[in-house]
């Protein structure tokens, strides 16, 4: 734990850095990233913060039975308090992958910035995953070059930058230009087809298939037995697009979380391909007909102009560019693989 004091008026203030209580504190977490992030926060950010406050009113007994059941996640994190009040916090979660940890809700109250809270957090967050991970990965907006300097400063490399497109269910439909593909459903012995196209279109080195998503088998591996494939409260399904060679030129990954009116997907295309433009119509077209009434989004590396183009084109609109990061734990004098 790191501690503190300054003085003021003669009156000693106690200031610290200690571990976030998810219990006790959840709720002043929950009010400190309403203040710091108020000009970022989208729909699902605010519901997830009244979760957040509801889930704090809990008792101890439904505390410790959510924990047992799996309701709550593995949360660590630490808070910098001064005065008794919760004036920074630094968030910690499991990747799900490669002994990683996600550092998530770095913010400090706006009358105590530029005071090096924010610093002093992260380096006690990075000191926690040496010791339980491989490396931690965040991501941050784009025009926020102070905090991209900070990061990069704490020894975070930038990945790669995606943009969120969204389209809402109310948009009108669009219909491309007649192009000759024909959008199948992947079966099982497509997988290794897939993979590969992914590994090409968004190889990890360069930001994997997007935020917490690395491109590996397990998650691009189609349903023997349904078009979705469940999981985790999630569904997923896979559709391609076959060239006139038998190589998968293109395809759609569409996951949908249950009960939920938003449907997420990924586009990939082969890189080189010429008809790259019509590849991805054909995809963006086919999900937008298949699945009516539903608001779609898409991580999509911001790079990718053509990508760009393509969503706005079918009524998308560019909500914010985030740029991953990651930190790798320094062992023996080289950095751990991210995988």
């Amino acid at each position: 734990m790191i501690a503190a004091h300054s003085v003021s008026q003669g009156v000693i203030m106690p200031r610290q850095i200690r571990p976030a209580r998810p219990r006790r504190d959840l709720a002043a977490i929950a009010d400190l990233i309403a203040v710091g992030f108020a000009e970022t926060l989208d729909a699902q950010g605010r519901l997830l913060l009244r979760d957040m406050r509801a889930t704090a009113r809990w008792g101890p007994l439904s505390w410790a039975l959510a924990r047992l059941l799996g309701v709550i996640p593995l949360l660590r994190g630490y808070v910098w308090e001064e005065e008794g009040h919760i004036v920074g916090n630094v968030s910690l979660t499991p990747a799900g992958y490669g002994r990683g940890w996600v550092i998530a809700n770095v913010v400090v109250q706006p009358e105590y910035r530029r005071r090096g809270i924010a610093r002093a957090l992260m380096e006690t967050a990075l000191a926690d995953v040496s010791k339980h991970g491989a490396f931690a990965v965040l991501q941050v907006l784009e025009a926020n070059e102070a905090a991209r300097k900070l990061y990069r400063d704490l020894g975070f490399a930038e990945e790669r930058a995606f943009t969120r497109w969204r389209r809402p269910t109310y948009s009108e439909g669009h219909t491309p230009p007649t192009v000759p593909y024909a959008v199948q459903r992947l079966r099982p012995r497509d997988a290794a087809a897939l993979l590969a196209l992914a590994e090409r279109e968004r190889p990890n080195a360069r930001g994997g298939l997007g935020w917490l998503r690395p491109t590996r088998a397990e998650a691009l591996r189609p349903s023997r037995w349904l078009t979705f494939a469940f999981g985790g409260g999630k569904l997923r399904a896979h559709w391609g697009i076959w060239g006139e060679q038998g190589t998968l030129e293109a395809a759609l990954s569409v996951e949908h979380i249950l009960g939920s009116y938003t449907l997420y997907f990924d586009a990939l295309v082969r890189p080189q391909s010429a008809e790259r433009r019509a590849l991805l119509d054909a995809l963006v077209h086919f999900v937008a007909r298949r699945f009516v009434g539903r608001s779609l989004v898409t991580e999509h590396p911001a790079d990718d102009k053509i990508g760009a183009d393509v969503w706005r084109a079918h009524q998308f609109r560019a909500e914010r560019t985030l740029v991953h990061m990651i930190w790798r734990v320094p062992q023996n004098g080289t950095q751990k693989e991210r995988t």
